[in-house]
C-alpha cells in the first residue's frame, strides 16, 4: 500500500512538474523591435533595438542599401540611415532557441529644400516613337515584344521608390537575376526611367525577340556576294557552295551590347536555332525558291549562321570591354526541339523527323563549342538547350542533352535551360521539384529561363486560354512566395559535389503584365507599368530571407 501511494505521490508530482513547465513555456515572449516603422529624412539616422532578445544572435539588413543603410550599433540595437527617398525594409534575425524574423518598414523622405532624387540621364542612339502592339493570342511558341508606356528619350525621369531590389535580395543565392526586354519594341533599354529600373533590380537581360533568327535574317533575303560577306566578317566555311549568302543584321544587337557594357548588364543570348521565328525562306533553294534545300546544303548554312552571329558578338565584346565573353554569359543553341512538332516542324522539312537523334541540334553545338573554345571562353560561356514544361518532360531533356554530349571531348551542352511558364495550379510544386532533382544529378547548370505565373488560366485541351477562375493577385502571390522558396532551398541544400553551380540565375519574362505575352493572365510582379507593384512583387523578395 506504501509503495502504491509513493508511486501516486511521485506521478502526482510529475504532473505538477509539466504542468509548470508547460506554464512556463507558454509565458515565453517573443521578441519585439522597437519601432515597426520609421520614417527618415536623407542623412538622418535612428536607432532601431529589438526587446526580449537576450543571449540570442542577432543580425539586421536592409532591402536597399541605397535607400536606408543599416549599421550594428550594440549587441541588440542598429542604426538605421536614410540615404535617398524611398522605401526600405529593415529584417532584425533573432536565432536562439527558435529563430525569429522582425521587420520594420523604413520612408526616407527628402529634406526640406532639397533636390529632387533623379535617374541619371541616358543618351539613346536612335530616336524614334515607340509602336502600339497588340499582344498576340497565347501561344507558347509565340513571344510578342512588349510595348512600353513611357516615352523614349527621357533623361532625368525620377526613378520609382519600391520597396527592395530583386537583385539585391537574391545576389548571395544566385549570380543572375534577369529580366527579357526589348530595344526597339518599346524602346525600353532607350528609356532612362525603363533603365534605371531593370539596373536597380536585375544585373542580367535577355532580348524577347531581337537576337532570335528572324530578327537577324529578316522577313526576306537579302543576298550578297561571298566577297562582301567576307568584307563584313562573316564566317564562310568551305562547305558553303552557293553563290548567295544572305545579309545579317547586327545593329540592334550592337546597340544592346553597349549599353548592357556600359550598365553594369549581362546578357543571355536567346535563341541560335528554333522552329518558330526562323523565316521560311532560309530553308529554300536558292533563299528564293519554295522548294526545301537539301540537308547538306543545310548544314553549311548552319554552319554559316551560329558561326557568324557569334563571331560578330565575341568581336564586339572584345570592342567594348576588352575580351569575349565578358557580356554575354549564355547562348541558348537550341530551343524547344522537343516541342518543335507542336508549334511547326521546318527544320524537320529538311532533315526529317530525327526523334531523339537529331544531327542538326547535335552539330549547332559542337559549331557553338568550336566557336567558345576558339575564343578561349569555354568556362566562362554556358551553351544551353532551352525548353518549356521541362517538368513534365524530364526523361526527355535528359536523353536529348545525352545524345549532344555523347562521344565529346567536353559537355558541348553544358545548361539546361527550364522555361518557367508556370500557373498556380501547374505544374505542383513537387513535380517542379522532381525535376530539379533530376537535373542537378545531371551535374548541367541549370538556369531558369522564362519565368512568368498566371492566373486564371485554362490548361484544358489543345488550347490554352484565359478563363476567370476567380483567382487573384493575393493567390498570385502565395504561389510566388512557395514557388520561390523551393527554388532558393534547392539552391541552398544541393549536393555540390553532385552538383556544382546548381541553379545559376532566373529570368523573368518580362517587366509587367500588360506587356506580357500571356497579357490577360497577370504573370508578373508588376501590374501595368513598373510604378506598380503587386504583392507577388514583395513575396518575391520575402522567398530570398
Amino acid at each position: 500500500m506504501r509503495k502504491c501511494m509513493a508511486g501516486m505521490l511521485a506521478a502526482a508530482m510529475c504532473v505538477t512538474l509539466l504542468a509548470g513547465a508547460g506554464e512556463a513555456e507558454a509565458k515565453t515572449v517573443k521578441p519585439k523591435l522597437s519601432k515597426k516603422k520609421l520614417e527618415l529624412t536623407a542623412g538622418s539616422g535612428k536607432t532601431l533595438k529589438v526587446t526580449k532578445a537576450k543571449g540570442a544572435k542577432v543580425t539586421w539588413k536592409s532591402s536597399s542599401k541605397k535607400t536606408a543603410a543599416v549599421k550594428k550599433s550594440g549587441k541588440y540595437s542598429c542604426k538605421v540611415t536614410g540615404k535617398k527617398t524611398g522605401k526600405a525594409v529593415i529584417t532584425c534575425k533573432v536565432k536562439g532557441k527558435k529563430t525569429y524574423s522582425l521587420k520594420c518598414n523604413v520612408t526616407v523622405k527628402k529634406k526640406a529644400g532639397g533636390k529632387k532624387n533623379t535617374s541619371p540621364a541616358v543618351t539613346p542612339t536612335a530616336n524614334v516613337t515607340a509602336p502600339t502592339q497588340t499582344p498576340p493570342a497565347l501561344s507558347q511558341g509565340t513571344q510578342a515584344p512588349g510595348t512600353q508606356t513611357n516615352k523614349p528619350n527621357m533623361p532625368n525621369t525620377p526613378v520609382p521608390a519600391e520597396d527592395g531590389s530583386i537583385r539585391k535580395a537574391y545576389e548571395d543565392i544566385f549570380p543572375n537575376m534577369g529580366s527579357c526586354v526589348n530595344y526597339g519594341a518599346g524602346q525600353q533599354l532607350q528609356d532612362a526611367k525603363t533603365l534605371s529600373f531593370v539596373k536597380k533590380h536585375f544585373n542580367s537581360i535577355t532580348l524577347e525577340n531581337e537576337m532570335k533568327p528572324d530578327a537577324i535574317l529578316g522577313k526576306a533575303a537579302d543576298p550578297l556576294t561571298k566577297e562582301e560577306a567576307l568584307a563584313l566578317g562573316y564566317v564562310v566555311p568551305d562547305s558553303y557552295t552557293e553563290e548567295v549568302i544572305p545579309r545579317l543584321k547586327f545593329e540592334t544587337i550592337d546597340q544592346v551590347l553597349k549599353i548592357a557594357h556600359d550598365n553594369g548588364l549581362k546578357v543571355r543570348a536567346h535563341t541560335l536555332v528554333w522552329h518558330s521565328q526562323t523565316p521560311g525562306w532560309f530553308f529554300t533553294e536558292d533563299y528564293a525558291d519554295k522548294t526545301n534545300t537539301t540537308p547538306e546544303i543545310m548544314d553549311a548554312r548552319l554552319e554559316f549562321y551560329i558561326r557568324s552571329v557569334m563571331k560578330h558578338v565575341m568581336e564586339k565584346e572584345k570592342e567594348l570591354a576588352g575580351e569575349a565573353g565578358s557580356i554575354v554569359y549564355t547562348w541558348d543553341v537550341v530551343n524547344e526541339y522537343l516541342h518543335r512538332m507542336s508549334w511547326g516542324h521546318i527544320w524537320d522539312s529538311v532533315y526529317g523527323n530525327k526523334g531523339m537523334e537529331p544531327s542538326y541540334v547535335k552539330k549547332a553545338f559542337q559549331l557553338a563549342y568550336d566557336m567558345v573554345k576558339q575564343y578561349g571562353v569555354q568556362d566562362k560561356v554556358t551553351l544551353c538547350y532551352n525548353d518549356y514544361d521541362t517538368y513534365f518532360n524530364i526523361d526527355d531533356v535528359v536523353a536529348l542533352i545525352d545524345f549532344i554530349n555523347a562521344g565529346e571531348d567536353a559537355k558541348i551542352c553544358n545548361g539546361i535551360g527550364m522555361q518557367s511558364h508556370v500557373d498556380i495550379t501547374r505544374p505542383t510544386l513537387d513535380e517542379y521539384e522532381a525535376a530539379l532533382d533530376r537535373f542537378m544529378a545531371t551535374g548541367l547548370e541549370i538556369q531558369i529561363t522564362e519565368l512568368d505565373i498566371t492566373i486564371n488560366f485554362d490548361h484544358e485541351g489543345e488550347t490554352w486560354q484565359y478563363k476567370d477562375k476567380h483567382e487573384t493577385d493575393e493567390d498570385q502571390a502565395a504561389f510566388v512566395k512557395d514557388f520561390m522558396r523551393l527554388v532558393v532551398r534547392k539552391q541552398r541544400e544541393r549536393d555540390v559535389k553532385v552538383s556544382p553551380k546548381g541553379i545559376t540565375g532566373v529570368t523573368i519574362w518580362g517587366l509587367y503584365d500588360t506587356i506580357s505575352w500571356r497579357a490577360p493572365s497577370s504573370p508578373l510582379l508588376f501590374k501595368d507599368s513598373i510604378d506598380s507593384p503587386k504583392p507577388s512583387f514583395q513575396e518575391f523578395l520575402n522567398a530570398a530571407e
